[in-house]
């Protein structure tokens, strides 16, 4: 299913896939390079990688009859492959809402989905992913990064053997049925039991648990008064304390 194709340097693996699949490249290509130059995370950041350390890749995907208002599906099945390969590797991985992986408080992945429509339909979607892998020191960042040498005291791990297995587990996802991968993602969400503090993009200050996330991406949590709320990406922070 998949043809990898590998670089030494790119500005970002995912404006390189974007220009491929625009191009006609098929479902299942792959952008791998060893150096990311203006590499993308979420909410307009950079994904800063030391050169060579970390496993950085983006994959092209033309999901076909696959309603617009169900595409966090795709979120969820590479998340969960993610997660799945750290798992494999003895690394206890979650899923923070809505794609960012984490080790306990400590963030070890990001992922950057992007879309192209014709119109009403999805042309094709490129899924970044940017998973630290041998990187033990990192510049100063609002959170706390950690790595798969970090957490094991492993000194090395082969990055293209991680890409494989992290394929080959989105793979077997992405053609599983809806209420599967669903569940799954439920189970390994960050945070998935108990109270904790979050922040709206009000201001507001919300002690709540997660009761679910939405076919189309929402986040519901329930406040202590039982009530529900549901979130947007963007529209509520996760408050963390090391």
């Amino acid at each position: 299913m998949f043809k990898i194709i590998h670089y030494a340097t790119l500005p970002s693996s995912n404006d390189e896939a974007i220009r491929l699949a625009s191009a006609g490249a098929p479902e299942g290509t792959v952008v791998a390079c060893r150096e990311q130059t203006a590499g993308k995370g979420q909410r307009n950041n950079r994904w800063v990688s030391a050169p060579g350390e970390n496993l950085t890749a983006s994959l092209v995907l033309r999901p076909a009859d696959m309603a617009t208002d169900e595409l966090f599906l795709l979120s969820k099945a590479f998340s969960l492959a993610v997660a799945g390969t750290l798992n494999r590797y003895g690394i206890d991985a979650s899923i923070k809402w809505p794609n960012d992986i984490y080790v306990g408080n400590r963030k070890i992945a990001g992922i950057l989905i992007e879309q192209s429509f014709n119109g009403n339909d999805l042309g094709f979607s490129v899924i970044g992913l940017g998973l630290n892998v041998n990187q033990v020191i990192f510049p100063p960042m609002d959170i706390t990064p950690t790595s798969m040498a970090a957490e094991t005291g492993k000194d090395y791990f082969d990055i293209n053997e991680i890409l494989s297995s992290t394929l080959d587990g989105f793979a077997a996802l992405y053609k599983s049925p809806k209420e599967v991968v669903n569940r799954q993602y439920m189970e390994k969400l960050y945070r998935r039991t108990g109270y904790f503090p979050y922040k709206t993009k009000d201001g507001e200050m919300l002690i709540a648990e997660i009761f679910d996330v939405a076919d189309s991406g929402e986040l519901v949590v329930r406040d202590k008064n039982g009530k529900l709320k549901s979130f947007l990406f963007k529209e509520i922070e996760y408050i963390i304390v090391e």
